[in-house]
This record gives structure tokens, C-alpha cells and sequence, in this order.
């Protein structure tokens, strides 16, 4: 028998109390989505001049108690109209809801306690001072979301606080449809008229919940960088390739936009078992761009790049459907502060080098595809082990050899050049093994590579290696 000690710990025991220092403001939006808040500040910097007073605030920098008091003490109880939206109900966030709802009711401020999901809490409503109609209102623009409704939710919050404003009521941002940096969403028959004729077309497949958040800059960025590059980016907007809707309309707009290369950015793989996704609708390649949940420095400091679920999500299950990885676009960041809200959004920050380089692999393969398959050269990087004779293409539970042939075959086939291919692996191995004895570079060679190389990625070979043998002396002959 195993005894298992136990022991008791308290949210006070676990979560260090923090004061965020803001100043107070008429209107205030509380939220534990960083999608809620990064699209209120980006509607808050086309409607600052015309609004009051807003502070935004991240609901996990107010899960201690004391961080609750302080932040109610300095802003909660100065302002006008406070409206705050949780994820998991009421439970996440008792103390806070209860706390705010005490002082609303004392200093007569409106209070709008919201939910995060699709489903409703009657305890939020309790919590609130507003009526019951006007929570359901604002909760509607939340779940329509988008830039445009989310203006309309700051002007309508202004009334509440003494400030009368124009606002539309909250309107349906479409569930599919094309998109274009600068105009939003818009039809497909809108989208393929913006096209400029006789362009190759690059579709970028996005998810509708970074519209819904204004959190596009990655794929307006990409847009850009092949713009410049004389083709023709046509994003499309859409759930999940998994919903049947979405997936009829990808496959119905591949169709009619003939693209030369396909870019999307959805995760997982959207083809079933032995069946075909509705990115196979053309005769188009199809590349993997990755817009990551974390951080550029995580990535850059793993010797894997992304997370394990990164992988899986961006890399592995997309390799299923036949995707082709094109390196990551973006990584969740920190946007520039902005002081009129007291508060720093996160949301996917582009990276221009990963930019240049998607857009440049993709106006490659546009000009690859030009050319006839017989005169494009195709190289096959099998593994090898020199200092482990009879390991070449060796590789656990694969047959490397075997796929080989099989993938030459394949390319003579469908028309590339494929001179004397051989005709089982014992002759492929056998052709290999016959090589040069020794393969490696000329000293020479060596050091006009290395020295080539950036500074950093030097020094890592150096820390692996020893010295990069720049220094080092031709031996004497």
C-alpha cells in the first residue's frame, strides 16, 4: 500500500499579487482573451479621437485578491462603464466578479459581466447593473467580432458613459469569403475582381478567427511581400477546413481562381483516411506557412524551432494531406505599448525575414512551374552514415532504398528526366556505395563557406566543433 501526501494550497499561495499601475478611464474592458483585447485596441486607434477615456486589462494580471483590490481601488471605482468578459464562468473568477459587482452598485457605474463562450451564465447577468437587453447587445459584438463591430462596441460603451455617439448595431462578419488588406472581407466575386488579370494567383487560406480578433497582419504582410513580386495574393477566409461548408467553398473558389501556388496557414490535416482535402481541388502545389502561438525566441533558441504540439499541428498532420512545410510567418508577441490605453496587446507580430523568405520560395516554385517537367532538376537527399559502412539510406522502419526507386519511377512517369534509373535498391545502393571513397570539401572551400556563414551560426560550430579551421594550415603535400 502507497500512501500519497497531500497537501493544500490556496489561489493565494500560487499567484504573486501584481499591480498594474494603470491610470483610471472612463471606459474599461476587462477579458482573459487576448484576441478580445487586441482587437479593441486595434478599433481603439481608428476611434481614439472621437471616444473618451479607455483602459484595457488582461484578466490573468488580476487573479490574486490583492491585485483585484488595487486595480479596483485605482481604476474599477473611477470608472464609468465597465464591461468584463470570462471565459470558464463565473467560477474562474468569483472574487473579482463579486467584488466588482459590490462596488458598481455603491458608486453607481455600469457594469456589463459577460460570457466568453456560446453559452450563457445567468450568474453573470446577477453580477451586472445593466438590463438584460443591453448585456445581450454588447455580448453580440463580441461574437460577431471583427474590426468594424468592435468600433461599433466602443462608440455604443461611450453612451454609457456620458459620451453619445453614432454606433450601428452588431452585423454578421461572413463565416467564409475572400479578404483583402485594407477592405476586409468581402465576396469572392469582390475578391476575383480586385485580381489583376493575367497575374498568378497565390490563395492564402486563414482562419476566420484572426479576422474576427484584427489579428491579419501576417497574412496583409504576405500579401504585400507577393505583391511586390508580381503575383497576385488571394486570401481566403474560412472556420476550418474540417467544417463541409468551408470546405466546398475552398474547393469552389480553387477552382475558380487557378492559382499557381497555394498557401495555407490552418493547422492539423484536413483529408480523412483515403480521402482528399479541399486544397487537391487543382493541380497546384500546396505550402504550409505557420503562424505560431509562441514565441520568436522559443522558436529560435529549440533546435526543434516550434513546440511539440507546434509540430504537430503545423508540420506533421499537414504533411498528411501532402502539404509542403514553408517556414513560419509569425509568432505571438508583444505589439508596440500604447499609452492611451495603458496597456500592451499580444497578437501575431510578422517576422520580415520569414516573410521574405514564404514569399520568396513561392515566387520560385511559380517560375519553376514554367518551365517543362523535363527540364526541371530534382534533387533526392537520402540520410547517410560515412563513418558506418552499409548505413547509406538507412533509416528506422522505413525502407529508403525501396521509396527511392519507387519515387524515380514515379518521376519518369509523370514526364521529368530520369536518365537509367535503377531498377531495385540492391542496384541503387550499389551505384551509391561506388562514390568517391572520401567525400568532403576542399580546406579552401571550407573556410570561403564558413566564412560566409553569419557570425552567430559560426560561433555555434565553433562551440560543437572546435576550431571552424579557418586558421588552420594547409598540410604540407
Amino acid at each position: 500500500m502507497h500512501l500519497l501526501q497531500t497537501t493544500s494550497t490556496t489561489l493565494d499561495d500560487i499567484v504573486e499579487p501584481l499591480d498594474l499601475r494603470q491610470p483610471p478611464g472612463d471606459i474599461v474592458v476587462l477579458s482573459f482573451a487576448d484576441s478580445d483585447l487586441a482587437g479593441l485596441a486595434a478599433a481603439f486607434a481608428i476611434e481614439k479621437d472621437q471616444l473618451l477615456s479607455v483602459r484595457l486589462a488582461h484578466l490573468r494580471d488580476l487573479r490574486h485578491p490583492m491585485s483585484i483590490d488595487l486595480w479596483i481601488d485605482k481604476v474599477g471605482k473611477h470608472a464609468k462603464v465597465i464591461v468584463v468578459r470570462l471565459l470558464g464562468g463565473l467560477d474562474w473568477w468569483r472574487y473579482g466578479a463579486e467584488a466588482l459587482a459590490q462596488m458598481a452598485r455603491e458608486h453607481g457605474i455600469a457594469l456589463a459581466v459577460l460570457p466568453g463562450e456560446d453559452r450563457d451564465d445567468p450568474r453573470l447577468d446577477e453580477a451586472s447593473t445593466l438590463p438584460p437587453d443591453e448585456l445581450k447587445a454588447l455580448l453580440q459584438f463580441f461574437r460577431e467580432g471583427g474590426r468594424e463591430n468592435l468600433r461599433a462596441l466602443l462608440r455604443r460603451l461611450a453612451g454609457h458613459a456620458g459620451l453619445s455617439l453614432p454606433a450601428r448595431e452588431p452585423e454578421p462578419v461572413p463565416r467564409m469569403g475572400g479578404y483583402l488588406p485594407g477592405q476586409g472581407a468581402m465576396t469572392l466575386d469582390q475578391l476575383q475582381a480586385e485580381l489583376a488579370p493575367g497575374v498568378p494567383v497565390v490563395p492564402i487560406v486563414f482562419y476566420r478567427s484572426a479576422l474576427l480578433a484584427a489579428d491579419t497582419a501576417p497574412i496583409d504582410a504576405l500579401c504585400e511581400a507577393l505583391g511586390s513580386r508580381g503575383l497576385a495574393p488571394a486570401p481566403l477566409v474560412i472556420p476550418s477546413l474540417k467544417d463541409p461548408q468551408a470546405s466546398e467553398f475552398v474547393h469552389g473558389a480553387l477552382q475558380r481562381l487557378a492559382p499557381s501556388v497555394i498557401v495555407t496557414t490552418t493547422a492539423f490535416a484536413a483529408g480523412g483516411e483515403g480521402e482528399t482535402s479541399a486544397l487537391d481541388a487543382v493541380d497546384a502545389p500546396v505550402l504550409q506557412a505557420v503562424i505560431a502561438t509562441t514565441r520568436r525566441a522559443a522558436w529560435r533558441e529549440s533546435p526543434r524551432g516550434l513546440g511539440p504540439a507546434g509540430l504537430a499541428m503545423h508540420v506533421v498532420l499537414p504533411e498528411l494531406d501532402g502539404r509542403v512545410l514553408a517556414g513560419a510567418l509569425a509568432f505571438k508577441d508583444a505589439l508596440p505599448a500604447e499609452a492611451a490605453l495603458a496597456f500592451t496587446a499580444f497578437a501575431s507580430r510578422p517576422e520580415p525575414d520569414r516573410i521574405a523568405f514564404v514569399a520568396d520560395r513561392v515566387a520560385a516554385i511559380v517560375r519553376l512551374r514554367t518551365k517543362a517537367r523535363a527540364e526541371r532538376l530534382v534533387a533526392v537527399v537520402l540520410p547517410d552514415y560515412p563513418g558506418a559502412p552499409g548505413r547509406t539510406g538507412y533509416a528506422v522502419g522505413l525502407d529508403v532504398p525501396a521509396s527511392v526507386v519507387a519515387l524515380l519511377a514515379d518521376l519518369d512517369e509523370a514526364g521529368y528526366r530520369v536518365s537509367d534509373p535503377p531498377q531495385d535498391p540492391r542496384a541503387l545502393l550499389d551505384r551509391l556505395e561506388a562514390g568517391p571513397a572520401a567525400i568532403g570539401l576542399p580546406l579552401q572551400d571550407y573556410r570561403r563557406l564558413v566564412a560566409d556563414l553569419p557570425a552567430e551560426v559560426g560561433g555555434r560550430i565553433d562551440a560543437a566543433w572546435g576550431l571552424s579551421l579557418l586558421h588552420i594550415s594547409e598540410p604540407p603535400r
